[in-house]
């Protein structure tokens, strides 16, 4: 009976953990069509009619970059704005019937909500759902990943709470459930932190392809992703240097090429699959580096001056991000005005169990919240079972996200924040499954207390709303 029970114990544990994440997974999937509209989705939409030149028509000319272009907003659009998502979003209504005589005209954020959609700038509600399939699923299969960078970095119960928090974060749910390009920014980014890990164990190259090109599609998916790649990289260059320094010296110079060949590996294959999936970038693709940082510097700038939710200074960066990371009530629009018009969605999508939990709902639970963080944090520093290649990726992947929220966000849109949830979610898995050691519960109590903590924030605060 005891070689029985060993024998079917493992497989339990396997199956449990995989029905909690298919737990999770059907929670995000089941709000898709409730979620309120947001004009950019309406842009993303339009920008799928590239998969329709490419797949349909199958001219890629019509995408290449080309200064004499008769669609300069197109063309605009395709250097500042991810592509894979809206390949995706083609793919989506391509397969479900629809043509590109279908699809919506862009957003025009100059005019006001009912020009744009007496003008035909709005798409239609089943084309809406369609689109925003892609993003939905991506979201639901990022739950695997937080699972398994949670059990990588602080185990089983670590795992349980940060997969939990990353589901039932509002924000999270709002923008990546949505048509836009936030949720495989996210399912590729955490897919590039877990193979980094990978790379510093096997250091093989079938892991720095693997990597490469995980980090060509999270810069696909969204530019933004590149702050992620440099903490991954630079965690694995710094890594591998310490051990090069620490090992013998007629092993170093080995150590050395093998280094370099696996980073050069890695960063090549990264190119090449960023590039393979933007025709605008080929030719000439440090000359569109250039353009597109030179047209999103411009964006930015005309998105602070129209801004009512500027910063002027370090103080209101602090301020907004701690209101983003601890409160974190979902921000459904940015533009004044819009909540008379989907004021009516957002009832109905707050009226369903679906739109997650604000955990900051009150001073006293932000100040345990922020508790249970700074209890995470100091575990992962203290943990002698986390090993030293995971706290490098985490560590640098924490502290260049902190800097860029803190130093480089110039407004505060719910959605710049986004990158930073996961790495709050590992830290309050960590927080919470430190207090459980503490506590000495037993894997049972482990669980019923999850399961109450869902129960007990459920509809704590569902009716405070981010409207900004």
């Amino acid at each position: 009976m005891r070689l029985f029970s060993c024998y079917l114990y493992p497989r339990w544990v396997f199956w449990r953990q995989a029905l909690w994440v298919f737990a999770l997974a059907l929670y995000v999937l089941a709000g898709t069509s409730n979620v309120p509209f947001h004009g950019d989705e309406a842009t993303q939409i339009f920008m799928s009619r590239d998969y329709g030149y490419l797949f349909i028509k199958d001219n890629p000319k019509l995408i290449l970059y080309d200064t004499k272009t008769r669609q300069p907003y197109e063309q605009i659009l395709r250097l500042i704005n991810g592509t894979l998502n809206k390949y995706l979003i083609g793919l989506a209504w391509d397969m479900s019937g629809y043509t590109l005589d279908d699809v919506n005209k862009p957003w025009i954020w100059v005019f006001d909500f009912d020009y744009n959609q007496r003008t035909g700038h709005m798409p239609e509600p089943a084309l809406l759902t369609t689109s925003r399939l892609p993003s939905s699923i991506f979201l639901a299969s990022s739950v695997v990943l937080i699972f398994m960078l949670g059990k990588k970095i602080g185990g089983s119960t670590t795992a349980y709470f940060a997969s939990l928090y990353y589901v039932l974060n509002p924000a999270i749910l709002l923008n990546g459930r949505r048509a836009i390009m936030e949720s495989t920014q996210l399912f590729f980014s955490l897919l590039v932190v877990l193979l980094g890990i990978w790379l510093l164990q096997n250091r093989s190259w079938r892991a720095a392809v693997l990597l490469g090109l995980a980090s060509g599609l999270a810069l696909a998916s969204k530019h933004s992703t590149a702050f992620t790649l440099i903490a991954v990289f630079g965690a694995y260059g710094v890594y591998m240097l310490q051990d090069i320094v620490r090992g013998a010296a007629v092993q170093r110079r080995k150590q050395i090429a093998r280094l370099l060949n696996r980073f050069a590996l890695a960063a090549l294959t990264t190119a090449g699959a960023f590039l393979l999936l933007n025709p605008a970038w080929w030719g000439d693709p440090i000359e569109r580096a250039i353009t597109v940082f030179q047209l999103r510097r411009l964006l930015l700038t005309i998105q602070w001056f129209l801004s009512p939710l500027k910063y002027h200074n370090f103080k209101d960066s602090l301020a907004g991000f701690v209101d983003q990371i601890l409160f974190t009530r979902p921000q459904y629009y940015e533009t004044a005005g819009w909540g008379a018009h989907i004021g009516k969605q957002i009832s109905r999508y707050e009226a369903s169990p679906w739109d997650g939990v604000s955990i900051g709902g009150s001073p006293f639970a932000v100040m345990l919240f922020t508790g249970i963080l700074l209890i995470g944090l100091r575990a992962l520093l203290q943990n002698r079972q986390t090993h030293g290649m995971q706290r490098w990726v985490f560590g640098l992947w924490f502290f260049i996200m902190l800097m860029f929220a803190l130093f480089l966000i110039p407004l505060e849109w719910q959605r710049y924040y986004l990158p930073l949830y996961p790495i709050v979610g590992l830290l309050f898995g960590l927080g919470m499954a430190r207090i459980v050691e503490w506590l000495r519960w037993s894997e049972l109590m482990t669980t019923i207390s999850m399961i109450s903590y869902m129960m007990l924030y459920g509809r704590a605060y569902r009716h405070s709303i981010f409207r900004r």
